[in-house]
């Protein structure tokens, strides 16, 4: 008897383990073309349809910013809003404190691929050196004063609420900057989605993408419930029409790009009237 607990446990214990390994780490960056405030996830695994559950990511921005809450641009892992605010508390007179919380939803994850979450705007004089992520552990926590008891810690989970954020790290574009402008990428210019208002037919322009390079692109709705989903090279791709299902009424929905490298996404408007 004892044995078999003995390995029941040392099995649990090695599923523990492998459990543990799953992890998401997260950063921030400015986008050169729109200015606007860009949050990625990058998993260290790959998952199709993979349940995102409860999560925050806090914002720390200027106190100069106006004491409200920012305007979120959806993009991938559900709903995100600014859920909380803390403006120049004592604990740090110099920036204010922004949770955004997700209720979650479906997303494809594949390791190593940062995938946009959602974005947002500040004034044009602040740059992307003013803004950060929330640093757990570094930070001001929910006993630090003027904090009120609020925890700004991130927090990436799955439907389980099993914890799998690990860190922030630094954008990749802005760790290398010997990467000539010629070799840069801009996500917003990689994928072009027109007309980005549309009572039934969409289509797609895309730049920066190899002729024989296979991509993939879906369209889903912002719980991600994917709609359709085409394979095909860059020319495959932006000779179709996509049709918008009959059933789906006036909302928005979500055009996600991936590639062997990255994913895009941009959001259209389904206005049947």
């Amino acid at each position: 008897m004892k044995k078999y607990i003995l390995i029941a446990s040392c099995t649990l214990g090695l599923s523990g383990q492998l459990v543990a390994q799953k992890g998401v780490e997260l950063t921030i960056t400015q986008n050169d073309e729109s200015g606007r405030f860009e949050v990625y996830a990058k998993p260290n695994f790959s998952k199709r349809n993979f349940f995102l559950g409860t999560s925050q990511i806090s914002i720390l921005v200027p106190k100069t910013v106006s004491d409200e809450k920012l305007r979120i641009y959806n993009s991938d892992g559900g709903t995100w809003e600014d859920n909380s605010n803390i403006y120049s508390p004592e604990a740090n007179k110099n920036v204010d404190f922004h949770g955004v919380v997700s209720m979650g939803a479906k997303t494809d994850f594949s390791e190593g691929v940062e995938t946009l979450l959602f974005s947002f705007d500040l004034p044009k004089d602040v740059k992307i050196s003013d803004v950060s992520l929330f640093e757990n552990g570094k930070d001001a926590n929910s006993a630090a004063p003027g904090m009120k008891g609020g925890d700004f810690s991130n927090s990436i989970n799955t439907a389980s609420l099993e914890e799998i954020y690990v860190k922030n790290y630094k954008f990749k574009a802005e760790q290398d900057k010997s990467v000539s402008a010629e070799t840069k990428v801009d996500p917003n210019n990689v994928l072009t989605v027109y007309p980005n208002i549309t009572k039934d037919y969409f289509k797609v322009a895309l730049t920066n993408i190899e002729e024989t390079e296979n991509s993939t692109l879906t369209l889903s709705t912002e719980m991600g419930k994917v709609l359709l989903k085409i394979n095909g090279t860059k020319k495959e791709l932006e000779e179709k029409s996509y049709l918008v299902p009959s059933e789906i009424t006036n909302q928005s929905l979500v055009v996600r790009l991936k590639t062997t490298s990255k994913t895009f996404a941009k959001r259209i408007l389904v206005d049947r009237d």
